[in-house]
């Protein structure tokens, strides 16, 4: 009888050894599946009909409706499935007079960024993902700021830390985001956009940084 009694707990031992595993081999499949399909999905252009800079997007993301857009510039592109939510966001902000390192040192702060990185005419900011100064567990982001005239044009993603080897595709179309110029002048259309309010008289308002919600109501 106890022989009997130590084979069933065995077995029961077994049966949750085997579905433990194959839970994980689901996790990581769906990485690998997800990886590949990121790497060979056709890469769709938006082009904002504000600042008419353009941002190129997975065809699987859904872009959020302009209605529900809160800010000029602003566009909003989100995936979302069991395992992973990633949003790719793109918005426009003025530097507000701040040389492009100071800008750099103002919203790491600001965005608590452990990672930085200079160039040109952009920088690079990432870190851990916060939203209302609550940090979101397990999420990170990924941002470029490009300077242009008296504006920054930032090109965003926000992702699940556990799938960052699987991402490289939408990391390097980030690293290589440019606000585009126009072929004629070698003005960009943004520095055009505010020359042209600039003449008109227009009132330009001041732009504030809004650390938008990501995730919303969702724990990793």
């Amino acid at each position: 009888m106890r022989k009997a009694i130590f084979i069933f707990i065995a077995i029961i031992l077994v049966a949750a050894s085997i579905d433990w595993i194959h839970s994980c081999a689901e996790l990581k499949s769906h990485k690998e599946v997800f990886g590949r399909y990121l790497t060979y999905a056709d890469m769709y252009e938006y082009k904002d009909k504000d600042y008419d800079y353009v941002v190129r997007v997975p065809s699987f993301f859904t872009a959020q409706p302009d209605s529900l857009q809160e800010e000029k510039g602003r566009i909003r592109f989100e995936y979302g499935d069991q395992w992973i939510t990633v949003v790719i966001e793109s918005y426009v902000m003025h530097n507000n007079g701040q040389s492009l390192k100071d800008g750099m040192d103002s919203l790491a702060q600001v965005l608590y960024a452990t990672d930085r990185r200079l160039g040109s005419d952009y920088f690079i900011l990432s870190g851990p993902q916060y939203e209302n100064d609550s940090r979101i567990d397990d999420y990170s982001y990924y941002s470029r700021f490009v300077s242009r005239g008296k504006l920054w044009f930032v090109y965003t993603m926000v992702y699940p830390d556990r799938y960052h080897d699987h991402l490289d595709r939408l990391f390097k179309e980030i690293d290589d985001w440019q606000v585009y110029e126009d072929q004629h002048t070698g003005i960009s259309r943004a520095d055009s956009f505010m020359l042209d309010a600039t003449r008109k008289g227009h009132k330009k308002k001041r732009a504030v940084f809004n650390n938008t919600s990501y995730i919303s109501n969702k724990k990793r």
